[in-house]
């Protein structure tokens, strides 16, 4: 299961690509300056969605993948089903399938524009309901449910109400933002509203203590096609999304000793390493080329789980 670029350019046939140009800047905009709140929803027609499709879906996907990829290497359980809050056009669901093939996933989000593409790009075992987060109730209880990228367009109020209901509704809970500040506070307090509900958070934090950074997040790097170039007056073959996440379970966690939160440095015969440590405190360390670690030092990037050696 990958991104569905071909699906994708059947969607967009007919479509004149200076209108959707006009559509992906004023998206981008939004999106950038964070201006997307409950009055305002990011998707609000067909070709708003076309738009997102284009240059914001792909990179939803990659950070949602990413968060999902931690969560089944930290958290001890199988993932048969899975629900979706704000699911948009159905990134988080395709993500999921990748990581966990035959995952039963139920989509819901209120834009029926965003269903209805949706659709059109998902095929597998996915079911679409049109709900307004602010009044959904979850009809039975789930392995797992995402919310990606919705906390920002939520009062302080509806987001504690959505992420405790979550949290009494899943066995584990993902939650991605922007890597922005804000995002990282946001995704900050919804941590606390997890660990208050009794779930252990099992990534990127190793451990449940209070942040010790002033802002946490991580990147991942995605092609861009030949038409994301154009939309965007892009020259480079690729881009970087910077998020922020947590990963909250009711399942056994794996520990770690620490998570690497930012791009490793790598002067000649060293590799220099900035971590969030399982006892709660920023940590930069220095690897020799003499050590006997350097080798798995080398191979970190940002964002991976230093593993425990206790374990």
């Amino acid at each position: 299961m990958s991104f569905p670029d071909i699906a994708l350019l059947h969607a967009l046939k007919g479509v004149k690509y200076d209108v959707l140009r006009t559509r992906v800047i004023a998206l981008s905009d939004r999106y950038r300056s964070e201006a997307v709140t409950e009055a305002r929803p990011a998707l609000q027609d067909d070709l708003d969605c076309l738009a997102y499709a284009v240059v914001r879906m792909p990179a939803t996907f990659r950070a949602l993948h990413a968060a999902l990829l931690a969560t089944r290497r930290q958290v001890d359980a199988d993932v048969r089903t899975h629900l979706d809050l704000g699911g948009g056009t159905g990134a988080a669901a395709l993500a999921a399938a990748t990581v966990w093939p035959g995952v039963t996933t139920e989509i819901v989000e209120r834009e029926p524009a965003a269903v209805r593409l949706g659709r059109q790009l998902a095929a597998g075992n996915y079911t679409w309901s049109v709900a307004d987060l602010r009044q959904w109730t979850p009809q039975r209880n789930v392995d797992l449910i995402t919310i990606g990228y919705v906390l920002n367009e939520l009062t302080s109020e509806a987001r504690r109400k959505l992420v405790s209901t979550a949290a009494r509704t899943a066995t584990t809970v993902v939650i991605v933002e922007p890597g922005t500040p804000g995002g990282h506070r946001r995704t900050l307090e919804a941590r606390d509203l997890l660990i208050g509900h009794g779930l252990t958070i099992a990534a990127p934090c190793p451990h449940q203590l209070a942040c010790p950074l002033d802002w946490c997040h991580f990147a991942v790097r995605l092609p861009r096609t030949e038409l994301h170039r154009v939309l965007k007056d892009g020259t480079r073959n690729f881009e970087d999304e910077k998020f922020t996440y947590v990963v909250a379970t009711r399942a056994p966690v794996h520990p770690t000793a620490g998570r690497v939160v930012a791009r490793p440095v790598r002067p000649k015969g060293r590799v220099i390493l900035d971590l969030c440590t399982a006892s709660g405190v920023r940590e930069r360390i220095v690897v020799p080329r003499s050590a006997d670690g350097y080798r798995a030092a080398r191979d970190l990037g940002w964002g991976d789980a230093v593993a425990d050696q206790s374990s």
